[in-house]
């Protein structure tokens, strides 16, 4: 990523800001391959060889390099540190791989090297929101099932990513009843809410473990499993829906290594 000289940054992009990602150093690039992890384990007196319990993930980080293409006036200067100084994490696309976004923010300490003639560089950290990358947002078609029969509707959804999805569902209820989504590609588990109104729209975020209802106090999360929609990595998940709604699905695959 960091041989592309041009990139997008909070939706404005580098040469609006007058300035270039570069390598000032000879060489090759040196840019992380894969997300840092620390191996946890729990020793016992008397036995040599420790428990593995897991990993625990490091968000990603990388340096930046922007050099100023048209001077760095004083205007200059503020304009882009305004830019780089957000209060939250923004999506960073760079115009190389502009399939790879990364949600990121400036991180640590940040240098300025000038020759004293507004001619120079500024020097950052970058660091991620998680320890991965993301594709782009896909969408699928809105399934009409407001027909659906009591044998349900299957359809198919592959997560071309390196880790689990957790999609985003967009759910419109026909008739009072109950939705459920079976993924028979991870084990049979099952989202499931009952007694949802006719007419209500429910919009679920599976990642953050959220729902929102457009109908006031016709939702209670007792209705709910408690089970959340997952889409097993790179592989073709099988859903099957029963319940009759129109609903729609939105992800991002998450990538270890773009």
């Amino acid at each position: 990523m960091l041989e592309s000289t041009s990139f997008l940054y909070d939706n404005i992009h580098s040469s609006d800001m007058g300035v270039i990602n570069c390598k000032v150093d000879s060489g090759l690039f040196d840019e992380g391959f894969l997300p840092s992890r620390t191996i946890i384990e729990e020793k016992i007196a008397g036995r040599e060889k420790p428990y593995f319990t897991g990993f625990e993930y490091e968000p990603f980080e990388f340096s930046m390099t922007l050099f100023f293409e048209d001077g760095m006036s004083k205007n200059k200067r503020r304009s882009v540190a305004r830019w780089l100084l957000p209060v939250y994490y923004k999506p960073l696309i760079f115009d190389s791989n502009p399939s790879r976004m990364f949600y990121c923010m400036y991180h640590g300490d940040s240098r300025l090297l000038h020759n004293g003639l507004e001619q120079g560089y500024v020097t950052i950290t970058m660091r991620c929101d998680s320890p991965f990358s993301y594709t782009q947002y896909y969408s699928t078609d809105i399934y009409d099932l407001s027909n659906n029969t009591i044998n349900g509707t299957e359809i198919s959804i592959k997560n071309y990513g390196d880790d689990i999805c957790k999609p985003d569902i967009y759910i419109e209820k026909v008739d009072d009843g109950d939705i459920s989504i079976i993924n028979y590609s991870d084990s049979g588990r099952e989202f499931k809410i009952t007694n949802i109104l006719d007419g209500d729209i429910l919009n679920i975020d599976n990642e953050n473990e959220q729902i929102e209802t457009d109908i006031s106090g016709s939702f209670n999360y007792k209705n709910h499993n408690n089970i959340y929609l997952r889409l097993l990595p790179y592989s073709q998940n099988r859903l099957k829906i029963y319940g009759k709604c129109k609903i729609q699905f939105k992800y991002q695959f998450k990538l270890f290594q773009g």
